[in-house]
């Protein structure tokens, strides 16, 4: 079998764009922080089973919880960047997206001493702008794209590959291409998020099996995905509701069972940085 890379996105219950109509982001701050505890529960959950993961974290909560990013750090994990304000990143001009990069890239590299490499742009929305903005701030690799085309936010590079690890033409930094698994001639993800709690789990860790027996297998997890205790907003259509919620119940115990399946490791690893 190939690697096996663990990735969390730190943001919190109400950062989604699921919910989006029903909770302004002037309302972020009256909101329940809820962040903090569900990432100490899966670095608890890391701990346990010895793994050793890539967080990227959205600027907005490292602000409001800088001790948990130390502890991150001191847990031995990568500590890379989410963006700052969860911002969809080709809805932004070139001066507003430099600045969210900038302002997440200060606030991350204030709190810890491991140089920030890797990013992964919120909902998946990279752009060939964000790529160069992101080089220019001295970054390794971006986590964000798949070779896939089945959903209404995700945005992928101008670059064709099947290949995990990909460094397109006319840049430094390679691109981490978030797992697909092909059925009926078309590439799903098959990464986590919504994809591991809809795919019945049985089936999902057969997929990733499958996946890591030809390529590297990179997975990812939202902290508020193990959390069913969120509240709930009212002014969110049913679909929508339907795809933040599905079940997060189930969520913990599948975890915990891939977390003890395979042999995870943080994207640094690949690229010998911070010492992996």
């Amino acid at each position: 079998m190939n690697d096996f890379y663990m990735t969390v996105d730190v943001e919190d219950w109400f950062h989604t764009h699921n919910l989006e109509p029903g909770i302004s982001r002037e309302t972020w701050d009256d909101r329940e922080f809820r962040a903090e505890k569900n990432t100490r529960s899966i670095l608890e959950m890391f701990e346990k089973h010895d793994v050793t993961a890539t967080f990227f974290v959205l600027g907005w909560v490292a602000e409001r919880a800088p001790d948990l990013i130390r502890d991150i750090e001191a847990a031995g994990h990568e500590v890379a960047s989410h963006g700052y304000g969860h911002e969809l990143l080709y809805e932004l001009s070139r001066e507003e997206l430099r600045a969210d990069l900038e302002h997440a890239h200060d606030v991350l590299s204030d709190l810890v001493d491991q140089p920030i490499r890797g990013y992964r742009a919120p909902a998946f929305s990279i752009t060939e702008r964000a790529i160069q903005e992101l080089e220019r701030l001295g970054y390794t690799y971006d986590s964000s794209s798949h070779d896939a085309v089945v959903h209404d936010r995700y945005r992928s590079l101008d670059f064709t590959s099947d290949e995990v690890f990909v460094t397109p033409e006319e840049t430094t930094m390679t691109e981490a291409q978030l797992s697909t698994i092909e059925l009926l001639g078309r590439n799903i993800p098959w990464a986590g998020g919504g994809w591991f709690r809809f795919i019945p789990y049985k089936i999902f860790r057969r997929g990733v099996e499958r996946i890591s027996k030809r390529q590297p297998y990179i997975f990812y997890i939202h902290p508020w995905e193990l959390d069913t205790e969120q509240p709930s907003v009212d002014g969110v259509p049913l679909s929508a509701r339907i795809r933040h919620r599905t079940n997060i119940s189930r969520s913990q115990s599948r975890l915990d069972d891939l977390l003890s399946r395979f042999d995870w490791k943080p994207l640094a690893a690949r690229f010998g940085e911070n010492g992996y």
